[in-house]
């Protein structure tokens, strides 16, 4: 699976993510606040790929950094998971975004400006990497392993469950639902031509729509196996179920993770 798996989803990734580039960095795009979001956690996406597939394959046939290196230890997880929030928080505000340009009221409205967008992906890429400083302090390296701490278990356990797993994927349901039934509304609004509207912006709210879909059905599993892992912690377990639980682990926290900033 991470040979070929996430290799595929290495090369396809990177190709997608740079032809979005290419595309949301012409001048028309760069005038919408929406295609701004999506800009951002593109250059975010191939991080993110790069970062956590290539170590990944580098560590099928030689030794994981991580069990020698102890700056590699504290900071690996950390440098993955910041930017991977980043990305998803982008799509959050990316479809509210496009549920703001229908708004009656004026000043919800002035949340789909360019200039906006730009102070908060800013002000994203700045928040992320404070609110998840918990990780390089929650790993240890300990006789050659590097491992969370189990006195920070319970505290990721909830996070996990909460944030990404619930959380992010809620606001991505309701405001990515809300932007597509208010469709009309906001091809009504613009002043230009209404046919380039309803193909520009259902694109953009479609890709949006797709974007959350795979995010939804890619993290689906992934708070309640963490929150298995935790229960299951220490517990007297036999060898089929530590295997069992080993492949949850890297099925849900380390496979399925890439296929959302891949896709």
């Amino acid at each position: 699976m991470t040979r070929y798996g996430m290799s595929s989803l290495l090369a396809f990734g990177f190709v997608g993510n740079i032809i979005n580039i290419f595309i949301f960095t012409r001048k028309e795009p760069l005038r919408n606040s929406c295609s701004l979001y999506i800009l951002a956690a593109c250059i975010l996406n191939l991080f993110n790929l790069g970062w956590g597939i290539i170590p990944a394959l580098y560590n099928l046939d030689r030794t994981d950094p991580s069990t020698y290196v102890f700056i590699y230890c504290k900071v690996h997880h950390y440098i993955i998971h910041a930017p991977l929030m980043m990305s998803r928080s982008l799509t959050v505000i990316a479809c509210m975004d496009r549920y703001a340009l229908c708004s009656n009221s004026n000043r919800i409205r002035s949340f789909s400006d360019p200039k906006v967008a730009i102070r908060v992906i800013v002000g994203i890429i700045l928040l992320w990497p404070i609110a998840t400083v918990f990780l390089p302090i929650s790993y240890v390296y300990r006789q050659g392993s590097c491992r969370m701490d189990p006195s920070f278990s319970l505290s990721w356990a909830i996070y996990s469950v909460i944030v990404p797993g619930l959380l992010t994927p809620g606001l991505m349901i309701v405001f990515g639902g809300l932007a597509i039934s208010n469709r009309r509304k906001l091809q009504n609004r613009l002043n230009t031509n209404r046919a380039n509207i309803k193909k520009r912006e259902c694109t953009l709210i479609l890709m949006l729509f797709s974007e959350v879909m795979v995010y939804v059905s890619s993290t689906c599993l992934f708070p309640a196996i963490t929150l298995y892992q935790f229960l299951t912690e220490g517990l007297p377990q036999t060898t089929e179920s530590l295997q069992i639980r080993a492949f949850l682990g890297y099925f849900s926290n380390t496979f399925l993770v890439y296929i959302y900033p891949a896709a």
